[in-house]
């Protein structure tokens, strides 16, 4: 303990006896960072806060659980979902075509490296991140304050369109396998219907019905109604058990149809409508400071650092001169 007490001391007093040229260095060190930021172009920031919903279409069947809702909150996953399609290359191109950022931000458009430079300035002014509170924020820096809140209020509403094409395109794949289904399905229904239809022009009746046929026979009083009656006693003795069959695939293809419906109808919405995924906490307005750069801090920082610079490089030069004398 004595030995670095002994250290701190002969270190205060070698930074004692260098005092004026460390004045020296940090003034001039003060004076050049404050003249490089203020030729640093300032920029403005601006903010949208959004929260993503839970649901993405809207349901088709009667049980509707609270993640159907239209308006449930996302939580952690969803808003994870959100900042990757707002990373995306579909939003990020419409937004570099509608403002022309290749110009913009000044890329030289003859440099091989145009398109690489043009992704990383835009990386560097525009960020996406998730809040503490489960939200999602859009910041945008940008040398124009009224380009930047714009520019941050069109990533929000693209974010909409961006999710429904990928939901479009995914569900009309499936749109298209189902109405083949849907379609097959109401083909064989009609093919059954038919021929139930047939043999009920044959007299066949069903199971139901016999029994008030049997006792039609019987009270028949006249010999063509007798006869009749008895040609459809007949048929549904032969064909009754295939008449049966008939009916009871009808009743089990109707059920499935009813299904096949709800799914055909659930895929062709998501193919074709359009949804809000998100809910607007807060649009970005235009900025009336900058936000970039904080020249004290820059002054502030160059200054201390040139300070301890000027110490470490004091003390390595006394050092090289204490073994030179040796020598």
């Amino acid at each position: 303990m004595q030995e670095n007490q002994n250290n701190a001391v002969d270190l205060l007093q070698f930074i004692w006896k260098k005092r004026k040229a460390l004045i020296i260095i940090s003034i001039i060190a003060a004076l050049v960072s404050a003249g490089v930021s203020l030729i640093i172009q300032p920029k403005f920031k601006s903010v949208a806060t959004l929260y993503p919903a839970m649901a993405s279409t809207v349901s088709f069947t009667d049980d509707i659980t609270p993640e159907q809702s239209s308006a449930q909150f996302g939580e952690e996953e969803q808003a994870e979902q959100m900042i990757q399609i707002l990373k995306s290359a579909d939003v990020r191109n419409r937004i570099i075509w509608k403002y022309d950022l290749i110009n913009h931000y000044e890329i030289d458009t003859a440099s091989k490296t145009k398109i690489t430079d043009l992704n990383l300035t835009y990386n560097e002014n525009i960020s996406f991140r998730r809040t503490a509170y489960g939200s999602v924020e859009i910041s945008v820096m940008d040398k124009d304050p009224i380009v930047a809140s714009n520019i941050a209020n069109d990533i929000s509403n693209y974010i909409d369109s961006a999710k429904n094409r990928m939901i479009n395109d995914r569900s009309a794949q499936a749109l298209y396998v189902a109405k083949q289904q849907r379609d097959k399905l109401k083909a064989d229904i009609k093919m059954i219907v038919d021929s139930m239809s047939t043999l009920s022009n044959m007299g066949v009746v069903n199971q139901e019905t016999r029994p008030s046929l049997i006792e039609a026979l019987v009270n028949a009083k006249d010999v063509t109604t007798k006869k009749m009656i008895q040609q459809k006693v007949d048929a549904t003795d032969k064909y009754g058990s295939i008449y049966a069959n008939m009916e009871f695939q009808l009743d089990w293809m109707n059920v499935r149809l009813s299904t096949k419906d709800a799914v055909y109808e659930q895929l062709k919405s998501d193919a074709t409508s359009s949804f809000s995924h998100k809910f607007v906490v807060e649009k970005a307005y235009p900025a009336e400071k900058k936000a970039y750069p904080v020249r004290w801090l820059i002054v502030a920082i160059s200054t201390i650092a040139t300070f301890l610079f000027g110490i470490v490089l004091f003390l390595v030069l006394d050092k090289i001169r204490e073994l030179n004398a040796k020598a």
